[in-house]
C-alpha cells in the first residue's frame, strides 16, 4: 500500500487523526502536571515527551496550538514548574481519563480519583500512583510554524524511582516498571525489552 497526503484527503477526517498518529509507532506516554497561581492543580496525558540531553538534563514535549486555553502550558508559564509521571497499568484508566476536556477550576485529580503528591523542591503536584516522577522548570519555548504549534524544554531538577529499577549500568528498566506506551490517541502497550546491544563502533 503507498499514501501519500493526497490520496488521503479523501479518507474520513478520524482515519487520517488515527493514522498519522499511530504511524510512528508506540511511544512513551506521560502524565503532566501543573498547578496554577491561584493553586489549582491540572493533570494531562501527552505521547510527545523526548530526551534532549544528559548535560544539562533536559526533556521536551509537544503543545497543540494555544487557539483554546491550553491549561498546561498556561500554569507552567505562570509557575516555572511541571512534573512528567509514567503511567502504570493499575491506573491507565484513571490516566486516560484527564485527556478530558475539564473546565478550568476542576481538577484532574480529583475528577480521576489520582492523588496530588508534592516534594519540598517542587510546587508542581507529582501523581502519587506512578513508579517514575519527574521534576522539571520551564527552560525555552519554541514556535513551529508549520502547524502553530509549540515545543516546550524542561529541565530536570529532581527524580523519583524505586531503586530496584536502577541497574548498575545507570539504565532504568521500564520492563521491571510496566511503563506503559502508546500509538494514537487510545491504544496503550506493556514495554518490552528485545536485547541490550553494546555501542556501535565502525
Amino acid at each position: 500500500m503507498q499514501l501519500t497526503p493526497e490520496s488521503l484527503s479523501s479518507r474520513d477526517r478520524n482515519f487520517r487523526r488515527n493514522f498519522y498518529n499511530t504511524l510512528p509507532g508506540p511511544r512513551g506516554v506521560h502524565l503532566i502536571g501543573t498547578k496554577g497561581h491561584r493553586g489549582t492543580e491540572n493533570l494531562g496525558v501527552f505521547s510527545s515527551v523526548v530526551h534532549l540531553g544528559a548535560s544539562p538534563a533536559l526533556l521536551g514535549f509537544h503543545l497543540r496550538p494555544l487557539t483554546v486555553p491550553r491549561h498546561t502550558y498556561h500554569h507552567l508559564k505562570a509557575r516555572g514548574w511541571f512534573t512528567l509521571n509514567t503511567l502504570h497499568p493499575d491506573f491507565l484508566r484513571a490516566a486516560h481519563q484527564t485527556s478530558a476536556n475539564y473546565p478550568l477550576g476542576e481538577s484532574e485529580f480529583a475528577a480521576t480519583g489520582l492523588t496530588p503528591l508534592y516534594s519540598e523542591n517542587c510546587p508542581a503536584p507529582y501523581v502519587k500512583e506512578s513508579p517514575v516522577r519527574i521534576g522539571l522548570t520551564f527552560e525555552e519555548e519554541h514556535h513551529i510554524a508549520a502547524n502553530d504549534t509549540l515545543f516546550i524544554v524542561g529541565r530536570v531538577r529532581e527524580v523519583f524511582v524505586p531503586d530496584e529499577a536502577v541497574e548498575d549500568s545507570g539504565h532504568v528498566n521500564h520492563e521491571t516498571l510496566q511503563s506503559l506506551t502508546v500509538t494514537g490517541l487510545d491504544t496503550y502497550f506493556r514495554s518490552s525489552a528485545v536485547d541490550r546491544l553494546p555501542y556501535a563502533r565502525p
